[in-house]
């Protein structure tokens, strides 16, 4: 666990735990000048808010101004961040009361110091990592608990001043909040969760997705919020995250991706577009901007065989418009297909209009399967979903007529098995030629079973 929340960093951890021995040194030494009998604990207080400091800061970036605010009080203590932050804070609370002998202004600063933190980290450029309040409440129990410990122990031995410093720390506390609500307050927006979706991803997902992302783009973005997140009515789960370039350039650019858990067999990750947003998209090596289609592919190829050179193997690739006029550039897909039924790999690279990859699609499977024979044809798919979708509007149709469109026979896999199965999509209006394939994905999208006819309406389960 030590390797995958510290790799990279090991030069920076030697760093803070010079500091933390530097500064206990200049603790002991300053509490010794001013005739404190505590000076051992000051030392053991100044090393822990050292190290607190140094490890929360870790490989900070660009701050993206918001703040989460968990609602499931109980979801940090499931997850190897949320007992890191607990035990992390736990001797600072411990040394503070055994050093100034004064609890009430300790709990203050208990509670305010991992507020800060968080702020900081949500509004700070430079300084930015996820503003998150599972976070706070950690550090806080972390600090209120050494802090209760060591109070006992004072108590017990009556060496605890429980009226000292009640003044300054009521006034402390009331300063706190003033600053809180009337300058931090504006300056982060808040997302607000309520435990029964998303959740903080551990460790190891954030590992998955820190090897994933090199693979796909190297050392150039760093990871932002990661968070662990259930499929809505199927039985998956993907880890979604976002990307930030290293070392705060174009802190505009940012992407937001998923990757499938625990499998990690799909990664798809976005640039974003919109107005003012000039610096997304990942540069590909001697790619410039491409003119029309052909130029687009050469794109695409160029970054498929820096990054992903197993797609040479595919067998087939196409190339083809996002929007109406490219206006968002051109996608090639790398498909394999085994006697006529494509295979659960993939390669989508979408290149836009500056030559950049702004999109990425990664579906890992295999590229050969024994699969039963199938029976049902693309003619017969499509009528098993439109007398599915007559049967469930109870014969009273649609304004528009929907036209169906068997357009992929594809494995799939459920319950362990793989099968062939129909995708077959619904829509209105004529087909447009040239036009990009609905994503597997879609809403719009039905799955018909080639062998038994049964109708899915998702790539996962049974439903």
């Amino acid at each position: 666990m030590f390797t995958a929340i510290f790799h990279d960093h090991y030069g920076y951890l030697a760093g803070t735990a010079l500091a933390a021995l530097a500064l206990a040194g200049a603790a002991w030494w300053t509490a010794r000048r001013l005739g404190s009998p505590q000076g051992r604990w000051w030392a053991g207080l100044a090393a822990a808010f050292t190290a607190m400091i140094g490890v929360t800061f870790m490989g900070s970036g660009p701050a993206d101004g918001q703040c989460v605010i968990n609602h499931d009080a109980l979801e940090p203590f499931r997850t190897t961040q949320g007992l890191w932050n607990l035990a992390m804070t736990v001797p600072l609370g411990l040394f503070a009361v055994l050093a100034a002998r004064r609890p009430l202004p300790v709990l203050v600063a208990v509670v305010a110091l991992p507020l800060a933190v968080e702020f900081t980290q949500g509004s700070v450029d430079g300084l930015g990592r996820v503003c998150d309040s599972a976070d706070a409440e950690m550090n806080i129990l972390g600090g209120l608990a050494g802090a209760a410990v060591a109070a006992l122990v004072l108590a017990v031995r009556g060496r605890v001043d429980w009226q000292a410093g009640v003044k300054a720390g009521l006034v402390a506390a009331g300063v706190l909040v003033v600053i809180g609500a009337g300058v931090a307050r504006p300056l982060v927006s808040f997302t607000h969760l309520d435990g029964t979706g998303l959740s903080a991803a551990d460790v190891t997902q954030r590992t998955a997705v820190e090897q994933a992302v090199e693979e796909a783009f190297g050392d150039r973005y760093e990871l932002g919020r990661v968070y662990d997140q259930p499929c809505v009515g199927v039985p998956c789960t993907n880890v979604l995250f976002s990307l930030h370039p290293r070392g705060g350039a174009h802190p505009q650019g940012f992407a937001d991706g998923t990757l499938s858990w625990p499998d990690k067999k799909r990664l798809s990750i976005e640039f974003a577009v919109g107005e003012g947003i000039t610096a997304t998209g990942f540069p590909v090596a001697g790619a410039t901007a491409p003119a029309g289609e052909k130029a687009a592919y050469e794109a695409a190829r160029w970054y498929m065989r820096a990054h992903y050179p197993w797609a040479r193997q595919a067998a087939a690739h196409r190339t083809y418009p996002v929007g109406d006029r490219a206006e968002l550039g051109w996608t090639t897909r790398w498909t394999w297909e085994d006697d006529g039924v494509l295979m659960p790999r993939a390669l989508d690279v979408q290149v836009d209009r500056q030559g950049r990859v702004s999109r990425l699609d990664v579906t890992l499977g295999p590229t050969r399967l024994d699969l039963q024979r199938p029976k049902v044809s693309a003619v017969e798919a499509e009528r098993i979903v439109r007398a599915r979708l007559a049967a469930q509007s109870g014969g009273r149709g649609a304004p528009d007529e929907p036209r169906f469109d068997a357009f992929a026979l594809k494995a799939v896999e459920r319950d362990g098995e793989w099968r062939a199965e129909w995708l077959v999509h619904e829509s209105v209006g004529a087909a447009r030629d040239g036009a990009a394939p609905p994503a597997p994905g879609s809403a719009d999208i039905l799955w018909v079973d080639a062998v038994s006819g049964d109708v899915h309406v998702s790539a996962f389960g049974t439903g």
